[in-house]
């Protein structure tokens, strides 16, 4: 399967939790190719992700586009991970820390 954009790829999964794990396997590529680019000339300008399965090309001009995406994606993976579990909050008194 070809996908034309990350966001073809997140959104074609048919659970949250496979929401979730393609946009880890994004992230992890994502950070992979920053690292490598920061390190290197800094001339990266495109990645490629091939799992054997799927396929999915990006460009990026710089490693700064690279960060807002990485950002991007883990705020879409906080938002499926709150409609997962739901947003629960425990409020606990003070009195009872040691």
């Amino acid at each position: 399967m070809i996908y034309q954009s990350t966001a073809e790829y997140v959104n074609s999964a048919q659970s949250l939790q496979d929401k979730i794990a393609r946009i880890d396997a994004v992230i992890t590529l994502l950070l992979d190719n920053m690292a490598v680019a920061a390190a290197g000339n800094a001339e990266f300008k495109e990645y490629s992700l091939d799992d054997g399965q799927t396929r999915i090309r990006a460009v990026y001009n710089t490693i700064v586009d690279i960060e807002r995406s990485i950002y991007s994606f883990e705020r879409l993976k906080q938002l499926y991970i709150n409609q997962l579990n739901g947003r629960i909050t425990r409020l606990i008194d003070g009195r009872n820390f040691n």
